[in-house]
């Protein structure tokens, strides 16, 4: 079974939600994430249908949005999903443009009415966790064939983040080359494209691709 943890943008969400606002910090990475994931993937806003897995509040998910014809985020927090759903509501945006669905993925036929995507995408999730091989395995599962994987985490890190999560010191590009090799990806590359603040420690941010075989 695989599950949807709880990402680097939800304990950013409980700081802003005292607040009241979105920080400019949380935004600025947003914006650089999702500008670096439309390089990486050439999303057609007729015909992409996009899965962001590990959603959250759907922030990269609406950022992508536009660029989409439609978007199934997908999380186990509740109270992020229902977050999402109400923006979605709101929005009036009709749910075979957008949707957000709360639950865990095993990678069965059955699960999210059999949809199959073009890119499947997740972000500041994958150290999270524990298995990352069977996590890729099951995500690669709802691609269609032709379909890409964009995954987006921080980089080993000489001093561990301060967070009880299963890979605190970030990942090397062969971790996430065998992971993705694991899943059957093929074409894989692996790109330092920015610089954040997790947890208040600096961290370099990597877009690592792969794509599921046509045949």
């Amino acid at each position: 079974m695989l599950t949807s943890p709880i990402s680097i943008r939800e304990l950013e969400d409980k700081e802003e939600a005292a607040k009241g606002r979105t920080s400019e910090s949380t935004q600025r990475y947003e914006h650089r994430v999702a500008k670096a994931m439309r390089k990486a993937y050439p999303f057609d806003e007729d015909s992409t249908e996009m899965m962001d897995f590990a959603c959250g509040k759907g922030r990269i998910a609406r950022g992508l949005a536009p660029y989409c014809k439609s978007v199934v985020g997908v999380d186990n927090n509740q109270a992020m999903v229902d977050f999402f759903a109400e923006k979605i509501n709101n929005q009036g945006i009709p749910p075979e443009e957008m949707r957000v669905v709360c639950g865990d993925l095993k990678g069965e036929r059955s699960e999210l009415g059999g949809q199959k995507f073009d890119v499947v995408v997740c972000s500041a999730a994958y150290h999270h966790f524990e298995l990352v091989n069977d996590t890729t395995r099951t995500l690669a599962f709802f691609l269609k064939p032709g379909g890409c994987l964009l995954v987006v985490d921080f980089m080993k890190t000489e001093q561990p983040v301060q967070e009880d999560v299963p890979h605190r010191w970030g990942f090397t590009e062969e971790d996430i080359r065998k992971a993705f090799n694991d899943a059957g990806l093929q074409r894989f590359s692996f790109n330092q494209f920015t610089k954040a603040k997790f947890h208040g420690q600096g961290v370099d941010l990597f877009l690592a691709k792969g794509t599921k075989p046509t045949v």
